[in-house]
């Protein structure tokens, strides 16, 4: 009996260290939306910055600013050629540049009340970097691969298709 309730003790006293390890390694991130005075715009509010973002044609808003579509790819993009950048620092890798152009295909009739899903059915990424070798633009990949939080989420949604590209200084 006493065997039994050590085991039972040691596996809840696991089970909590472990649960409380998790959750003190999250970190939550927060941005703040909401409508402003025009038709089809909000303004979200990230650490205090402020962006001005539009609603798409198909939702009839004025599509002057970016649409939350492309502030999707943006940040898949960004997020790739940031981890680029941090883990050719790690790896001292001669990284000179990277940029990134990302594609999402959709169909938008979903947006616009029809029954289609309007999510994006897949992403295009190319990958363009200066200075490094095939073996090190593929570590910088895979790196993108495993790290970028964004490219890990997405990729549960739909497929990523990344192609690399490597340009001469």
């Amino acid at each position: 009996m006493k065997q039994l309730i050590f085991y039972s003790t040691f596996l809840i006293g696991l089970f909590a260290f472990s649960t409380q390890a998790f959750s003190q390694d999250l970190v939550t991130i927060k941005i703040d939306a909401e409508l402003s005075e025009s038709y089809g715009r909000s303004i979200v509010n990230a650490r205090n910055h402020y962006l001005i973002i539009d609603s798409p044609p198909p939702l009839g808003g004025p599509n002057e600013e970016i649409n939350p579509i492309e502030i999707l790819l943006s940040a898949l993009g960004s997020c790739g050629v940031l981890v680029s950048e941090r883990v050719a620092q790690e790896l001292d890798l001669p990284l000179k540049g990277a940029s990134a152009t990302v594609e999402g295909k959709l169909d938008p009739r979903g947006v616009k009340g029809e029954d289609v899903n309007p999510r994006i059915q897949e992403f295009n990424i190319n990958l363009a970097l200066t200075g490094v070798s095939q073996e090190e633009a593929n570590k910088l990949v895979d790196a993108i691969k495993k790290r970028c939080p964004v490219y890990t989420t997405l990729e549960r949604s739909a497929p990523i298709n990344l192609e690399l590209e490597l340009k001469n200084e």
